[in-house]
């Protein structure tokens, strides 16, 4: 049963929160999107951020449409981490579903979403793989995939987001408790995040649930160096908090968030940065000793390991045997298995 307003207005068990600005190009195609989910028990709620182009009149047009649709316009540009802040409040719905103006969800991305979480009520958090759209709004041939279960999107998210925001479905309680930081201006999404894991398990679905728009106007190619720099400033924190004994300059981060991003040795690396490496895995793991779901930790341990298997014989003896030892302090008899496992070609890429 629908819970109820004091008016008896049944309350809608979903909000998809659309924050916009200036963002008429693609407008329709996002709203349309969400209007047309096979999930039907949710409002959309749009704030106009203060729009000077035809964003005003297209929401206008689509709100006189569809009685699901909630139009708030801001008096003033407050800004996408405070509009969303501000869409949190005003949300109705038990979950928070985050829809960008410039990407389109398909038809059963809520209905998947929904499922899932009906079915694990630990999950507070979660997300999808997702489809790009190339410039001529044509699909890529591969979509972009992400960590599916919590352990590995705990550990990924010490070094890069594990998660596509437009994807996103969250509890709000979490959220009003835990709000977007409205000191970050870009790569609000990556350090809220960071907070919520520790609040709440978080789940990818394998699928891709919903299509990102590549183009110029978009957010993350706009301000991308500074999106850079924010990134890298959240990175830092979160090593300094887990490895604080270890100086964290902006060669030993750029070379350690690297590791995650590849499954081969890279020209450059340094049996130092495998050390240091190691040595997070080692707190990682000691920070969710209690974690009940060990087989998640084994997923995390392996990816490590076969990358430093894969980078010991390019290394001089001395390295090669301070990297081993280390290998087999943070990881025991792990590591060997996971050498054999290797050796017998049974070891696959994880998106972790």
């Amino acid at each position: 049963m629908n819970a109820v307003t004091s008016d008896s207005e049944p309350l809608p068990r979903v909000t998809v929160l659309t924050s916009v600005y200036n963002g008429a190009r693609y407008l329709d195609d996002a709203i349309a999107s969400i209007l047309a989910q096979t999930w039907t028990d949710f409002e959309l709620l749009l704030i106009d951020d203060a729009s000077t182009d035809a964003t005003p009149v297209i929401l206008a047009a689509w709100a006189g449409r569809d009685p699901r649709i909630r139009l708030v316009r801001n008096v003033e540009n407050l800004g996408l981490t405070r509009s969303l802040n501000k869409g949190i409040v005003l949300a109705r719905g038990v979950w928070i579903a985050r829809q960008d103006a410039d990407d389109r969800s398909l038809p059963d991305r809520l209905a998947r979403q929904m499922a899932f979480l009906e079915t694990h009520p630990d999950i507070g958090l979660l997300g999808s793989a997702a489809w790009i759209l190339q410039a001529d709004g044509q699909r890529a041939s591969e979509s972009r995939r992400v960590p599916s279960t919590h352990l590995p999107i705990a550990w990924n998210l010490l070094f890069a987001n594990p998660f596509f925001h437009a994807s996103m479905i969250f509890r709000r309680d979490l959220v009003l408790a835990n709000p977007y930081d409205e000191t970050v201006r870009h790569g609000q999404d990556f350090e809220l995040w960071g907070r919520l894991v520790s609040q709440t398990r978080a789940a990818n679905l394998t699928e891709p649930l919903i299509e990102l728009r590549h183009h110029e106007e978009r957010i993350s190619v706009r301000h991308h160096e500074n999106q850079q720099a924010i990134g890298m400033t959240i990175v830092r924190r979160r090593l300094e908090d887990l490895c604080p004994d270890i100086c964290w300059d902006e060669a030993t981060l750029s070379a350690v968030r690297d590791l995650i991003h590849s499954e081969w040795p890279n020209q450059g690396e340094t049996a130092d940065i495998y050390l240091i490496w190691l040595r997070l895995l080692e707190r990682f793991a000691q920070g969710m000793a209690h974690d009940p779901d060990r087989a998640e930790m084994m997923r995390v341990e392996e990816r490590v390991l076969r990358r430093c298997w894969r980078a010991v014989a390019g290394m001089t003896m001395a390295d090669r045997w301070a990297l081993l030892r280390t290998m087999g302090r943070v990881a025991g008899w792990r590591s060997v298995i996971v050498l054999a496992r290797m050796a017998l070609g049974l070891v696959k890429p994880h998106p972790i």
